[in-house]
C-alpha cells in the first residue's frame, strides 16, 4: 500500500481542529498511528459556524486549516476522517441533525468539496463516537460494564458502550446536548462556551480562584445533574468526561471526578446504584485520534474490497426457476421446503474440515484471553446475535468475551428491515471502537460474500493482527484478509435472494457446531449436560436438580441444599462433588 498522509479533523462550535500524519500501513499500524498522532501538532482555526453563518464561510475555515496541515504537496492525501458535532448517518456520509448554530455542517457541499479537492473518500463520525474510538485506543472501553463517554466543549455529547459494543437506545434519541430542562438545555448547562463569555478564555481560573467560587459551584451542580441524568437513563456504570473540559481540569489538577462523585452519590444510593467517574486526560485529542484512525481503517477496508455482480451470486438465483410456488397448495410447498432444507444440511458436509479448523482457532484465542467477535448484516448478523446470547445463557460464558456487530446496531437490526441499516455501511468504526487486536478472532458472516460491512470488518481486523474467519455461501477467491474460509455450499434459494432459508439453515448449523464444540472443550459441558449455567429462574434451577440427580444420584432435597449453599451455581456445586 502506498505511503501518504492521513488527515483527522474535529468540527466544534468554536474551533476547527486538525492533525496530519504519515502512517505506514502494516499489521501494527494502529500502534504506529498512535505514536504518530501523539507526536503531531494540533492546528486550529475558528470554525466560523453560527446561526447567521453560510457554508462558504465554513469551507474557508477548512481551507485555512488544511493549508496549515498540508503546507507542501510532497505526499498525497490518502484519507480524511472527520469528527463532528451532530448526529451522523450510520454510513458516515452526512450530518443528519445538528444544533441551530451548527446548521451549515448539514450541507453536503463541504464534504463534496474536500473529496473533489483531494480525490479521497471523506468519512464522518459523531464527535462523541470519535472520542470513544480514541478512548478505546487507550483501552478505556474494556470490561463487562456499561460505559459512557461524555465529551464537553462548546456543547455536550454522549456515546454509550456495553461490553465493548456501542449501544444505541433508539433512532429517535435526541442529541443529549439538546435535552431541555427548566434550567435550559444540557448544552447551555454543561457547555464551556458560556463560561468563556463570563470569565475569559483561560477557564482554569474558574477552578482555581476563590473569587469564582459561586460560578464554579453553579457549574458543577449543573454538570452533576447532567452526569446523574445520563447514568440513570442509560444504565451507565462508568462515565468518562472528555473534551475541552477534561483538558482544562487536568492542566490545573482540579479534582473534578471527586467533586461530581460527591454530588451524585446520595441520589444514586437511594436507587442502590453506584457510578464511577473518570477524566480523560487526553481530552481534546481523543476526537482527532478517532477521526484519523477511522480514516486509516477506511483506506484499508476500501483497498481490500471487491464486489461480485448480484446476477452471479448463487443465492440470487432460484433453486428451480420454473416452479410455480404461488400455484401450489400447502402440502406441496411444505414438502418442497423440507427437501431443499435437508439438502442444505447434507451439502455442508464438505465443509466439516474447515469447521474443525475454525473451532481450533476460536478455542485457542478464547483460551488465551481473547474474544470471539461476530460481524454480520441482515439475517447473518441476527443468527450470530442468537448464537452470542446463547453462550451466556446456556454455558455461562462471560458476555464481554463474545461480541456481535450487526450493520445498523444490534437493537435496531434485530427488528427492522434492511433498508434501514444498509449492509453496505462500513464496520470500521465499530471494529475500532471494540479495540480489536491480535488476541481476538473475528468471524464475518456474509452469505453472498459481498456485504461491505462484513468485508470491511474482516479487512481491518486482519490489519490489526486478529485472526479472521469468513463464512459465506460458496468457494470464492480468498482475499488476503481471510485467514480461514468456511463455505456453506447452500446453493440456489427456493425464493431467490431469501438467504434466511437454505443459507440461513446452513449458517445456523455452522455457528452451532463451532460455538458448542468450543464450549465443550472449554469445560462448560459434562457428558451431555451443560454445567456452566447460572440458575437464575425456576426452569434452570430444576434443570440443575435433574443434572445432579443423574450424575450423582442426589434426591431433590439434597440437590436443592447443595445448590443454595453454592449460590445456585451448578459448576461450583459439581466441583465440590468431584
Amino acid at each position: 500500500m502506498k505511503q501518504g498522509i492521513y488527515v483527522g479533523l474535529d468540527i466544534g462550535g468554536t474551533w476547527l481542529k486538525g492533525i496530519a500524519c504519515h502512517i505506514p500501513l502494516q499489521w501494527d499500524w494502529k500502534t504506529i498511528a498512535m505514536t504518530q498522532i501523539e507526536q503531531s501538532e494540533i492546528q486550529q482555526v475558528p470554525s466560523r459556524l453560527g446561526i447567521d453563518k453560510k457554508i462558504n464561510e465554513f469551507i474557508q475555515s477548512l481551507d485555512e486549516l488544511l493549508a496549515l496541515l498540508l503546507p507542501t504537496a510532497d505526499c498525497p492525501v490518502l484519507g480524511i476522517g472527520v469528527s463532528t458535532a451532530g448526529i451522523v448517518d450510520y454510513a458516515g456520509h452526512k450530518v443528519t441533525v445538528a444544533s441551530p448554530h451548527l446548521g451549515a455542517i448539514q450541507s453536503p457541499e463541504w464534504k463534496e468539496y474536500l473529496e473533489q479537492k483531494y480525490q479521497v473518500p471523506v468519512v464522518l463520525i459523531n464527535d462523541a463516537d470519535a472520542a470513544a474510538i480514541g478512548a478505546s485506543a487507550y483501552d478505556y472501553l474494556y470490561g463487562d460494564k456499561t460505559i459512557g463517554i461524555l465529551p464537553i466543549g462548546t456543547g455536550v455529547g454522549l456515546s454509550i458502550w456495553r461490553n465493548g459494543r456501542k449501544w444505541q437506545p433508539g433512532k429517535i434519541l435526541p442529541l443529549i446536548g439538546s435535552v431541555e430542562t427548566p434550567c435550559g438545555s444540557f448544552d447551555m448547562i454543561g457547555g464551556i462556551s458560556k463560561l468563556v463569555d463570563k470569565i475569559g478564555s483561560d477557564l482554569r481560573i474558574l477552578f482555581l480562584e476563590e473569587k469564582f467560587k459561586e460560578e464554579r459551584e453553579a457549574y458543577l451542580s449543573g454538570l452533576a445533574y447532567i452526569v446523574y441524568s445520563a447514568c440513570l437513563l442509560y444504565g451507565i456504570d462508568q462515565i468518562f468526561i472528555g473534551g475541552g473540559l477534561a483538558s482544562i481540569v487536568s492542566s490545573c489538577q482540579f479534582p473534578l471526578e471527586k467533586e461530581l462523585t460527591q454530588r451524585i452519590a446520595k441520589p444514586l444510593a437511594a436507587l442502590q446504584r453506584t457510578v464511577k467517574i473518570g477524566i480523560l486526560a487526553e481530552g481534546n485529542q481523543l476526537p482527532l485520534i478517532g477521526a484519523i484512525l477511522l480514516a486509516v481503517g477506511e483506506k484499508i477496508a476500501r483497498d481490500g474490497n471487491s464486489k461480485k455482480a448480484y446476477n452471479k451470486i448463487n443465492t440470487e438465483i432460484p433453486y428451480n426457476p420454473d416452479i410455480a410456488l404461488h400455484k401450489m397448495d400447502v402440502q406441496h410447498i411444505i414438502d418442497y421446503l423440507w427437501n431443499t432444507e435437508q439438502e442444505a444440511g447434507q451439502l455442508l458436509y464438505a465443509s466439516l474440515p474447515s469447521i474443525v479448523e475454525a473451532v481450533q482457532i476460536v478455542l485457542r484465542k478464547l483460551s488465551e484471553g481473547g474474544r470471539l467477535i461476530y460481524a454480520g448484516a441482515g439475517t447473518s448478523g441476527r443468527l450470530a446475535a442468537i448464537d452470542n446470547v446463547e453462550l451466556g445463557c446456556t454455558f455461562g460464558f462471560p458476555c464481554d468475551k463474545v461480541l456481535t456487530l450487526i450493520a445498523g446496531g444490534v437493537a435496531d437490526a434485530a427488528i427492522e428491515i434492511e433498508s434501514n441499516f444498509e449492509e453496505d455501511a462500513s464496520a470500521v468504526p465499530e471494529i475500532m471502537l471494540a479495540s480489536v487486536c491480535e488476541k481476538d478472532v473475528v468471524v464475518g458472516i456474509s452469505v453472498s460474500g459481498s456485504a461491505y460491512y462484513v468485508r470491511s470488518a474482516l479487512a481491518v481486523s486482519h490489519s490489526l493482527g486478529a485472526s479472521t474467519i469468513f463464512i459465506q455461501e460458496g468457494d470464492i477467491e480468498i482475499p488476503s484478509w481471510v485467514g480461514l474460509n468456511v463455505a456453506l455450499h447452500s446453493g440456489y434459494e427456493v425464493v431467490a435472494g431469501s438467504t434466511r432459508m437454505k443459507a440461513g439453515t446452513a449458517t445456523k448449523k455452522v455457528l452451532n457446531f463451532i460455538s458448542t464444540t468450543v464450549m465443550v472443550l472449554m469445560g462448560n459441558v459434562h457428558g451431555p449436560y451443560m454445567i456452566g449455567m447460572e440458575c437464575v429462574n425456576e426452569k434452570l434451577f430444576h434443570r440443575a436438580q435433574t443434572i445432579l440427580n443423574r450424575l450423582y444420584g442426589l434426591n431433590e432435597e439434597e440437590a436443592v441444599k447443595l445448590l443454595i449453599a453454592h449460590n445456585n451455581n451448578l459448576r461450583k456445586t459439581l466441583k465440590e462433588l468431584e
